[in-house]
């Protein structure tokens, strides 16, 4: 992508990398203190790696330029 720069790139994957451990750290939580059950617990998982995943790509392709 030639139309954002470094510093926005950047931000992106930290930003990335804090919503989905929020997500996951929230998700336990209120496991942990009975609020959801298992099967919604999976789904934020899910979308907690997908948000990692998607900061660690974009870190990788920052690298390789």
């Amino acid at each position: 992508m030639k139309f954002m720069n470094t510093k926005a790139k950047s931000r992106i994957s930290e930003l990335l990398v804090i919503l989905g451990t929020v997500l996951f750290v929230g998700g336990a939580m209120c496991y942990l203190r009975g609020e959801l059950s298992a099967e919604h617990i999976s789904g934020i998982g899910a979308l907690a790696l997908i948000f990692v995943g998607a900061s660690a790509g974009t870190t990788k392709a920052k690298q390789q330029v």
